[in-house]
């Protein structure tokens, strides 16, 4: 069985698995985490018993990771978009289904950031800055980092993700998981990579899935 197909039979099963919490109809936004990812991601939340949730990037699955934390009773979500329509219909989408308890989105458009490589962008530095902070001060340190987010159409932008652990790594929790998408592009690759020389994580591809998951952090 050739890779595709292998994904595709893991996406159909993961479909199964996410029905009790895709009962409502969502559309598919740009850059959605495949069905087999979305499912890596619950599981990570359900096991691990993430409670503070940060995700670069967000869309349908984060109304279906939204719809999971209300449903168990505990967990915020706190995602950071660029697009501004799609940062507009997932927060409407949190608003009509009541959700705005557990999970936020922040709109922040890309600009220069220093921690970026090179001239790439990476999301508002102060808007940032800010949101976390609040998230982090309310909630507590963040203990899953989803990094679905942004894209570029910058020359050279491979590399955009890779400011997520530059800038956040100071509000991680002792033994948070870090979960990136797309992990099969040269460019993620790439970011996996300095990730791992820098800050000294070990990534693993779940099951299956495009999705790479750190083992914990010290």
């Amino acid at each position: 069985m050739d890779d595709a197909l292998a994904r595709d039979l893991a996406d159909l099963a993961a479909l199964v698995r996410l029905a009790p919490l895709t009962t409502d109809y969502l559309p598919n936004t740009a850059h959605e985490l495949r069905p087999a990812a979305l499912a890596a991601v619950v599981d990570e939340i359900v096991v691990g018993s993430r409670t503070v949730l940060v995700e670069c990037g967000c869309g349908s699955s984060s109304v279906i990771i939204a719809r999971l934390l209300a449903r168990r009773g505990f967990g915020h979500l706190l995602s950071i978009e660029h697009d501004e329509r799609t940062a507009a219909y997932v927060a409407s989408q949190l608003r009509r289904e009541s959700l705005g308890h557990v999970a936020r989105v922040v709109f922040a458009p890309l600009e220069k950031h220093p921690a970026a490589l090179g001239a790439l962008r990476w999301y508002a530095p102060r808007l940032v800055h800010d949101e976390v902070a609040a998230h982090v001060e309310r909630f507590g340190l963040v203990d899953l980092l989803l990094v679905d987010g942004p894209v570029s159409r910058d020359a050279g932008g491979e590399l955009v993700r890779y400011p997520a652990l530059p800038v956040l790594r100071g509000v991680l929790a002792p033994g948070a998981a870090v979960l990136a998408d797309d992990a099969g592009r040269p460019g993620e690759r790439a970011v996996l990579a300095r990730w791992s020389e820098e800050f000294g994580l070990r990534f693993r591809l779940a099951d299956r899935t495009l999705l790479a998951v750190a083992s914990a952090l010290a």
